[in-house]
């Protein structure tokens, strides 16, 4: 069987409850949120996309997209461990080296973004590899294949950021001119659409 550098995991399973709409199919740099977060990841190895409250519609979405491993998680509304679970459990029989862990509500991040955390898990490959954020380190981030079980438990709604601070100084961390920004209401994705319309997306091209 192939074994992959990375199973990449886009987490799409929300109801978008605060945008009160399907928030991933709303269009952004001539895409749309979710296209953009699967074209994102192409490339590093298997995609596996973790579905919730718009299972079909996701399916539907992105059904011109080869090679694409679809995952459902009856729990999405537990939480996003629940949802990393899934996805570690549809892609762990491809054993991959590691699992590369997105959101799909981050739409500056493209291509050129994840591949610093692509690059840096290949100089480091039994590193967790995590973004900085003024908080907090966060995803996305890749967890070597050593955390399976661990991603696997599905505990808490916070069991990724659980287990890169459990790492401390070991984790390499990759910082962006500015942190990562999620779109989850209206007001925020008129913001970013605004300001995309009058200059270049600050952490990525827009390809």
């Amino acid at each position: 069987m192939y074994a992959p550098p990375l199973a990449s995991i886009v987490l799409a399973a929300g109801e978008s409850r605060r945008m009160g709409e399907p928030k991933l199919f709303l269009p952004i740099l001539g895409s749309s949120m979710l296209r953009r977060a699967v074209a994102a990841v192409k490339g590093f190895g298997i995609t596996v996309v973790v579905t919730g409250a718009y299972d079909q519609e996701i399916r539907e979405h992105l059904a011109d997209i080869d090679h694409l491993i679809f995952t459902y998680n009856a729990e999405w509304q537990a939480g996003m461990a629940g949802s990393i679970a899934a996805g570690v459990k549809a892609a762990a029989a491809y054993k991959p080296d590691g699992f590369l862990v997105t959101v799909a509500d981050q739409p500056l991040l493209g291509k050129a973004s994840l591949r610093r955390h692509f690059y840096t898990f290949m100089d480091h490959p039994e590193s967790v590899v995590a973004t900085w954020y003024p908080e907090r380190l966060g995803v996305p981030a890749i967890f070597p294949a050593r955390f399976t079980d661990d991603l696997l438990s599905g505990e808490g709604s916070r069991g990724a950021r659980q287990l890169i601070a459990k790492e401390g100084d070991a984790v390499k961390v990759v910082r962006y001119k500015e942190p990562p920004e999620d779109i989850d209401t209206p007001e925020d994705y008129r913001r970013i659409s605004a300001r995309i319309g009058q200059s270049s997306p600050t952490n990525d091209d827009p390809s």
